[in-house]
């Protein structure tokens, strides 16, 4: 499910330093400054970069494609033996129609194959920074997977992952399967049950099941509802079911 709020909330651009171990005793800046440039090297499109180094300080400059190449930069940096901190000074070339930018990071999003009725994915962006949030289950490292497509959709400046990975619990899966089977059955949802992206979502966690997204009807709603209470283990129902009529 894709959220479309009236104000956006932007992420917080990843520039910083982040603080690792000290340099290797003895080391030249010129000699950290060529590791960090060989390891940068082994990616073509990271050949280009300008690398400067002030102790244990190193501060990458330049310009990248998309914030995936950016933050593979940083990574690969970060991996230097003797890299005590990283100060970023990339730039992502900005298209000029966000609309269309939104648009594409909700196709990336809805063509993640591994989405599910038992997962909720939120999305925010404001001026190129993107945010996700939400909970998804833990078959996969989903909110890994979703930042590498997010991140290679070119004008995203900066991408927040902010997704909970639900725990693994047999109890939860097995109800999971339960209101699947009685979805299927019921003439309201057997169509969309079948669906990988319905309309609603079902979040189940330690027995509390949450109801997001939208129903055809207050007949669908209440239907959902009495579905999901009386599956064997639900402990609590969250309805927060909007209706389309």
């Amino acid at each position: 499910m894709i959220a479309y709020p009236t104000r956006l909330v932007a992420a917080a651009v990843v520039l910083a330093a982040v603080a690792i171990p000290a340099p290797l005793q003895g080391q030249t800046d010129d000699a950290l400054e060529a590791a960090v440039e060989q390891a940068l090297g082994d990616d073509r499109k990271l050949r280009d970069l300008e690398v400067t180094v002030d102790g244990s300080e190193v501060t990458l400059a330049g310009r990248v494609e998309t914030f995936w190449e950016k933050s593979e930069a940083l990574r690969r940096t970060f991996d230097v033996p003797g890299v005590g901190t990283v100060a970023s000074e990339i730039e992502i070339p900005a298209v000029e129609d966000e609309q269309e930018l939104t648009d594409e990071v909700i196709k990336a999003i809805q063509r993640y194959e591994y989405t599910t009725m038992w997962d909720q994915i939120d999305f925010r962006m404001l001026e190129g920074a993107v945010t996700l949030s939400g909970r998804v289950t833990p078959l996969r490292d989903k909110a890994g997977e979703l930042f590498e497509r997010i991140a290679k959709v070119k004008g995203v400046q900066d991408l927040q992952v902010n997704l909970e990975t639900l725990p693994s619990r047999g109890s939860d899966e097995t109800i999971r399967n339960s209101i699947r089977r009685q979805l299927l059955r019921n003439e309201h949802f057997m169509r969309t049950a079948r669906s990988r992206n319905p309309p609603y979502r079902i979040i189940v966690d330690n027995g509390i099941v949450t109801l997001l997204g939208y129903a055809q009807s207050d007949i669908e709603r209440i239907e959902m509802q009495r579905i999901v209470g009386q599956t064997n283990g639900v402990l609590r129902v969250d309805n927060q079911l909007q209706t389309l009529q």
